[in-house]
């Protein structure tokens, strides 16, 4: 019977260490770029939302000149488990769309997707290694400006450790070694 309940508390004990965590939300910090954009409350789209922020049009609806904005991430944003980048709109309109861009030198920019206003987040999903150190947000539509309060990503870049060349090398020797030891035994 102890058995039984210390294996059941040791099962209990593992779920919780290997499920994931939710991840806290990491907001942009800067907004580098604004090509036709119109101000609205707070006019901020760094930081978390606050209800204000850059409609991307020139004009409201319908925008004469889509908009766009690029923002930056001093930690950089990573790909984790499940959905990676949001955008927080302040309506709720599947019609306010957006394409989503990243980049890690504000130079070149892989597309990630679209959004909506509803559907308003992207799974990475190997589509960009590296550090997201920006993202770039432009309008997709000409009949409505996406009204965008704050954009974030859920996960912060974390560098894997690529193992030198020696390191494997000598992992390799070891493993032969084990090999030939137990072949020698037999």
């Amino acid at each position: 019977m102890k058995k039984n309940a210390c294996f059941c508390l040791l099962m209990i004990l593992g779920l919780i260490w290997i499920s994931p965590a939710q991840a806290t939300p990491i907001y942009a910090d800067s907004l580098v770029a604004s090509s036709f954009v119109t101000s609205f409350g707070s006019g901020d789209v760094t930081g978390a939302p606050d209800g204000g922020g850059l409609f991307l049009g020139d004009d409201f609806d319908p925008p004469t000149n889509p908009g766009s904005i690029t923002v930056g991430f001093s930690g950089g944003l990573g790909d984790g488990a499940g959905d990676d980048i949001f955008v927080v709109d302040v309506a709720s309109s599947v019609n306010e769309t957006a394409n989503i861009y990243a980049s890690t030198d504000n130079i070149s920019f892989t597309f990630l997707g679209m959004v909506n206003a509803v559907a308003n987040s992207l799974d990475i999903n190997g589509l960009f290694s590296g550090a997201i150190n920006y993202l770039r947000i432009d309008n997709a539509s000409t009949e409505v400006s996406i009204d965008i309060d704050a954009v974030g990503g859920y996960y912060a870049y974390e560098p894997r450790d690529v193992p030198e060349p020696a390191s494997i090398l000598i992992m390799l020797a070891g493993l032969l070694g084990i090999g030939v030891s137990r072949i020698k035994k037999s």
